[in-house]
């Protein structure tokens, strides 16, 4: 027998070579085609959650400054793929949210004097993610208004949440200060913390209100419900994108508040009510010896928290809390977070603290009374219990 001329398998080889070869095509346009369509639904489904996000920062800065309050809110900066056994993803898209350089805002009653001017700096927040697929314009809060800015690449401004600078004749500024930058795939907290009104400061008389703006009047402000009549633009004078917004109004008709991001804002400083806690490094008095704290004016009697709540909660008597809190949770007597509640702020009981199994807290926990945690809870900040004469709260 002469085997070199032997044929009968070369079909099989053949047929296994083709096969072989149809399912490196298919992985390859499986990687090519199937895997970014995938990571591009799972990029917008975040831009829209982080959309969502946005708006209740802003609603936050705002809520801040005029209840004079701390507000907590979350922004979840990037997003993951799932894993994939026969295909590659791209790194995780990370997400950057940013304050800029200050700009000032002016408030003059035209005197010329020093005590007809005051001027207080406030700053612009910009968030853009870095997709592998999409490419979405930055979101940027201005002014009261949160847009999508996509003048850069040939578009326009798109409004997410209109203005509220002016309000049926009234005119509530909320400046918003220090420098704040995270750059993660990752939730990040920003903590938005008040200032006293500077209403005693604002000068006497009929009074023009200078606030810096990205938005032209064409692009913006000539379409908003605020009467021509009030109002100006100018040009952008500097070459840096920002105009100057003029309102014209009285001191019986502005409100002006500061917020900062993080911390206090500078100007002016932060008064008793936006207190968070306290330095009771002392013994738990308030900081200088001379006994509690005065404390936030609370709601009378006790309170039930059975829904998510985008708030501080704030009673005399005890509070439950059986859902999410996006803010702090202050009380006069016990505090007790059940299981699957979670506390995104700090706990002020006047009496104790229990936090049940499944719960979670993430600022600092202080307390007239003991402090227990069951199995499976957590507290991420500090514990201070059994704070003699601790009262966190007055009634209203």
């Amino acid at each position: 027998m002469r085997f070199t001329r032997d044929s009968r398998a070369q079909s099989v080889v053949l047929g296994t070579v083709v096969l072989f070869g149809f399912l490196i095509i298919s992985l390859s346009v499986y990687q090519v085609e199937v895997v970014p369509q995938q990571n591009a639904e799972i990029e917008f489904q975040h831009f829209e959650d982080t959309r969502n996000d946005l708006v209740e920062l802003r609603a936050g800065i705002l809520q801040a400054g005029s209840i004079d309050q701390p507000q907590y809110r979350t922004v979840q900066l990037g997003t993951t793929y799932p894993t994939r056994i026969v295909a590659i993803n791209p790194p995780p898209p990370a997400g950057v949210i940013r304050t800029t350089e200050a700009y000032p805002i002016t408030i003059s009653n035209g005197s010329g004097t020093p005590e007809g001017t005051i001027t207080i700096p406030t700053r612009f927040i910009q968030y853009r993610p870095g997709y592998n697929e999409l490419n979405p314009s930055p979101t940027w809060y201005d002014a009261s208004v949160l847009y999508l800015d996509a003048r850069d690449e040939g578009g326009g401004v798109v409004v997410i949440e209109d203005q509220a600078l002016v309000d049926s004749g009234e005119v509530q500024i909320t400046a918003l200060q220090n420098e704040f930058y995270r750059s993660e795939t990752g939730r990040v907290t920003l903590e938005l913390r008040p200032a006293r009104s500077v209403t005693g400061t604002i000068p006497e008389g009929d009074l023009s209100v200078t606030v810096p703006t990205r938005l032209s009047g064409e692009e913006y402000w000539d379409d908003t419900e605020i009467s021509s009549e009030i109002y100006t633009v100018t040009n952008d004078a500097n070459g840096d994108g920002v105009y100057n917004l003029t309102l014209e109004t009285t001191a019986n008709n502005l409100t002006v508040d500061t917020v900062g991001v993080q911390d206090a804002p500078d100007e002016p400083t932060q008064n008793d009510n936006a207190r968070v806690g306290g330095d009771r490094s002392d013994g738990g008095d308030g900081g200088d010896g001379s006994g509690p704290s005065p404390g936030p004016q609370c709601v009378a009697g006790s309170y039930n928290v059975n829904s998510n709540e985008d708030r501080d909660i704030a009673y005399t008597g005890n509070v439950n809390v059986n859902a999410n809190v996006n803010g702090d949770v202050i009380a006069g007597g016990s505090v007790i977070v059940n299981s699957g509640a979670r506390v995104n702020g700090n706990i002020q009981a006047g009496g104790s603290v229990t936090v049940n199994s499944g719960a979670r807290v993430t600022g600092d926990v202080s307390a007239g009374g003991s402090i227990t945690t069951r199995p499976g809870s957590d507290i991420a900040g500090n514990e201070e219990p059994n704070i003699n004469g601790y009262a966190p709260c007055n009634s209203e």
